[in-house]
């Protein structure tokens, strides 16, 4: 049986796979859904306090040699660029939460107006 593939939640391969593996994989979907907009909020604070420490990180780096000659370069070195491969990490973490809320929101509210214009 095929329907009308309205709901974003229902593609070709659930189509495909039947009812058991379609209500599987919604409710999959939904979960994930669920926790990414618990998680929505801190995209705007990861954003900014990434920035901040590698703004920090990048402003330190003149201090690296003076640190390098008297703990070894080798623990300054990788605690340096381990440092600052978390910052960048927690900068882009926040800037994927603020897309996906934003496209989620997007993709909600065109869902909700082309449900009305019908």
């Amino acid at each position: 049986m095929v329907t009308r593939a309205s709901s974003h939640s229902l593609d070709a391969f659930t189509v495909i796979g039947g009812p058991n593996r379609a209500s599987a994989r919604s409710r999959r979907v939904l979960q994930q859904r669920r926790i990414d907009d618990e998680l929505a909020p801190l995209g705007i604070p990861a954003l900014a306090l990434g920035m901040v420490l590698t703004c920090a990180g990048l402003a330190l780096l003149p201090l690296m040699t003076g640190w390098a000659g008297d703990y070894g370069p080798l623990m300054v070195y990788t605690a340096y660029i381990l440092y600052l491969s978390l910052t960048v990490a927690l900068s882009v973490w926040g800037v994927r939460r603020i897309r996906d809320h934003r496209r989620s929101v997007y993709y909600i509210n065109n869902a909700a107006q082309s449900a009305h214009s019908r």
